[in-house]
């Protein structure tokens, strides 16, 4: 081997080593006086902070921004003044382009990047593009956007071929899918600890033997206090027939909640649970509930025998009658 070809080689080891282990970003920008590149702050799949790699600064327009993913997400890079969208996965990109023309189609390197932009030029619904394109990652990705029931859910996943099932976002679907049936009707009420207003503890779980209405909710949900009324009436017809109601706070703020307690005078239990409105923690994990107001109604057999999201809430008396005849 020639000494120059070993030369070269020696200095792109280091590249190919991050590039093994996470993601390295090359980039050469004009119009670039001075500035930095990041990751904008954003939340993982479990509600937290998601751990960023620092930023880097540019220098006369050229940076090296390197990190690792525990899977491909799309995130906002900010580079000097310009924020784009950028799919990123474990693997080495390029860009060269002027700020004022930058965009995240424009780092070329990622194939999850190169699949989200070609998505941007479709014009059919996003479940159409997995239809079409059964294998890609990127339609695991849309499926798993999309599976807000277990039904969207399940009809994602049939679409994926085996190529799709298996990727991080179609293993990520899966475990989604069966998270619906451990909290679909009929699955086995999960733990649900509360602490009432005066800071007492107590559990739905003690309440076996009546059916029970857990309303799921927050200050800072005006749909969820626009429902409440509604709730009222519910409550003054059924309270006599023996069915409990629970106003299950999801506020991270317990002030707050109090403060909106006081505000709303419900006349039935009020709870607070742990781990706020979160996702992959508290009611969202164990429950599957992804948006507020959710109703979920327990049966006497203390198992869960009906789910009911924003848009069928008004199912909830007619469920009622069922339980209580």
């Amino acid at each position: 081997m020639r000494p120059v070809i070993k030369i070269i080689i020696f200095l792109l080891l280091p590249l190919y080593s991050l590039a093994e282990e996470g993601f390295v970003i090359k980039g050469k920008v004009t119009g670039i006086i001075s500035g930095y590149v990041a990751i904008l702050e954003h939340v993982d799949e479990a509600g937290k902070p998601a751990v960023l790699p620092p930023r880097v600064r540019i220098i006369n327009g050229e940076f090296t921004f390197s990190g690792k993913l525990d899977h491909p997400e799309l995130i906002q890079l900010k580079v000097s003044t310009k924020t784009v969208q950028l799919f990123l996965e474990n693997t080495t990109y390029t860009v060269e382009s002027s700020l004022d023309s930058l965009t995240g189609s424009s780092f070329k390197g990622g194939r999850m990047n190169d699949q989200f932009y070609a998505y941007q030029q479709y014009s059919k619904p996003q479940m159409e593009y997995v239809k079409d394109n059964p294998e890609l990652e990127l339609s695991a990705w849309l499926a798993l956007r999309n599976a807000s029931t277990a039904d969207k859910a399940e009809q994602g996943y049939a679409l994926l071929a085996p190529a799709g099932r298996s990727t991080w976002h179609g293993k990520a679907l899966l475990a989604k899918i069966e998270s619906f049936k451990r909290t679909g009707a009929g699955a086995a009420l999960p733990e649900l600890k509360l602490t009432d207003p005066d800071g007492h503890a107590f559990s739905i779980k003690d309440m076996a033997g009546k059916v029970v209405v857990l309303d799921f909710w927050a200050s800072w949900c005006a749909p969820c206090r626009a429902y409440i009324p509604q709730m009222r009436n519910h409550y003054n017809k059924f309270k006599e027939k023996g069915v409990v109601f629970v106003a299950v706070s999801v506020d991270d703020d317990k002030a707050k909640w109090l403060t909106a307690v006081n505000e709303t005078k419900m006349e039935w239990l009020q709870g607070l649970t742990e781990g706020g409105f979160k996702a992959g923690i508290g009611v969202q994990q164990h429950f599957n509930i992804t948006s507020i107001p959710h109703v979920v109604i327990v049966g006497k057999d203390g198992k869960i025998a009906q789910s009911l999201d924003f848009y069928k809430k008004d199912q909830l008396e007619k469920e009622l009658d069922k339980l209580v005849q």
